[in-house]
């Protein structure tokens, strides 16, 4: 299965710019001009519902069916948000992996993940945090 393959599109870019005040061009965040970056916090701000989406035709089933996530092309982009928890595991299963040294944590989270992405056919859903007040 190939990605879609997106090109540049000078005139859209311009439209862009015209009616978002936001250029697409390829930039670091070092590189961002004082303007854009307060256009870009507007933007993160707002809720999806207040975002003018009406210059973006909707995709296709069969567009949607070639996408992968970003955080599957690229891991080094992928952040998860760890959650310290206790669990008990078997003592066997827990010695294994501490005999290879230290990181055994980072090695079992690994498993986990290998695993999930194995048997999981779905994104899982949001977690639910419940803050202890």
């Amino acid at each position: 299965m190939n990605a879609p393959i997106f090109e540049w599109d000078e005139n859209k870019s311009k439209a862009n710019l015209a009616k978002h005040k936001v250029s697409f061009v390829r930039k670091t965040v070092n590189e961002l001009s004082p303007a854009d970056e307060k256009r870009l916090k507007i933007l993160a701000n707002m809720r999806d519902s207040e975002i003018d989406t009406s210059d973006m035709p909707p995709l296709s089933a069969e567009q949607l069916a070639h996408f992968v996530p970003a955080k599957l092309l690229n891991r080094s982009l992928y952040r998860p948000v760890k959650v310290p928890v206790k669990i008990n595991y078997d003592a066997d299963v827990l010695e294994w992996f501490k005999s290879f040294g230290k990181g055994y944590q980072t090695r079992m989270n690994a498993a986990l993940r290998e695993y999930m992405s194995v048997h999981c056919l779905r994104e899982p859903k949001p977690p639910k945090y419940n803050s202890k007040k």
